[in-house]
């Protein structure tokens, strides 16, 4: 590892893809598009994702089917993956591109929420600073900050194992919460998710199938999936596939994302030139 990497900085860099993807493709199912790495000043200071929600049946609509029932119209959201913990300066740098997007966008802290998906349970910020932060526990997993402008903290190694949970238990830290989930999935062929497990934890995942004996199955279900869901896949996700990863996988699925690759980086050459909707 390159002394200037740090466990953090390479988790960051090969999960925060994965979850950026998770969270697309989960309000894309609900007709709702959503930014990620939103600039939010001239430093490099860059929100994880932002969902704008002006129609009020959109809004509706998260509020109904996701974790997400407390979002208005401006949402940023933050992901903090197991070697990236959330700290105190984390916590205070997060408030403050919100503060720089509230500022930049002329709103009210009203019309805004602050969300932060941490896969394992941040015990300092949640119980040693009350100076700085105080929590109240809303639903197992879910914390809410007392501050004028409520931070929502989903701790995913605690969060209940039901559908509108599914997007965010796939980044737990914990190896049982994670197998739990795997076994869930894999009992509900929810494809969709056993795909994405395998960029989380590819042996976990190959040992939750072969003790269900569904390991050929799936292999014959992923290439519909692809196709079913290849159009909202983000490069970043594909591209990240190490060699070895590629070699686990049979010679006509490696053709396959390899072509999703090349296709998706040609569609986002073009979208670049033009302007990002809030909303679909």
């Amino acid at each position: 590892m390159p002394a200037f990497e740090t466990e953090s900085t390479v988790e960051r860099q090969e999960i925060d893809p994965v979850f950026k993807d998770v969270l697309t493709l989960n309000f894309r199912q609900l007709n709702i598009s959503i930014q990620t790495q939103v600039e939010v000043s001239r430093l490099p200071r860059t929100m994880d994702a932002l969902a704008i929600l002006k129609r009020c049946d959109a809004l509706e609509k998260v509020r109904k089917e996701t974790a997400f029932r407390h979002f208005r119209v401006h949402n940023q959201i933050e992901f903090k993956g197991k070697a990236d913990p959330l700290t105190l300066s984390g916590y205070r740098l997060i408030l403050g591109r919100t503060n720089l997007y509230l500022g930049g966008e002329g709103l009210s802290a009203k019309e805004m929420t602050v969300t932060i998906i941490s896969a394992r349970q941040p015990r300092k910020v949640l119980y040693q600073y009350t100076d700085d932060v105080r929590w109240e526990k809303i639903d197992p997993g879910h914390y809410k900050s007392t501050d004028l402008l409520p931070v929502h903290l989903f701790v995913c190694n605690e969060l209940s194992l039901e559908p509108k949970n599914y997007p965010l238990l796939l980044f737990a830290s914990s190896e049982e919460k994670l197998r739990q989930f795997f076994e869930q999935i894999v009992l509900k062929d929810h494809e969709m998710y056993i795909h994405y497990a395998h960029f989380v934890d590819y042996d976990l995942i190959e040992e939750v199938l072969k003790m269900a004996s569904k390991q050929s199955t799936y292999q014959k279900n992923l290439e519909r999936y692809m196709k079913e869901y290849g159009e909202v896949l983000l490069p970043g996700l594909v591209d990240g596939l190490t060699e070895e990863d590629l070699r686990r996988l049979d010679q006509e699925i490696q053709k396959k994302l390899k072509e999703l690759a090349k296709n998706q980086d040609g569609k986002q050459s073009r979208r670049r030139s033009a302007p990002q909707s809030h909303e679909d």
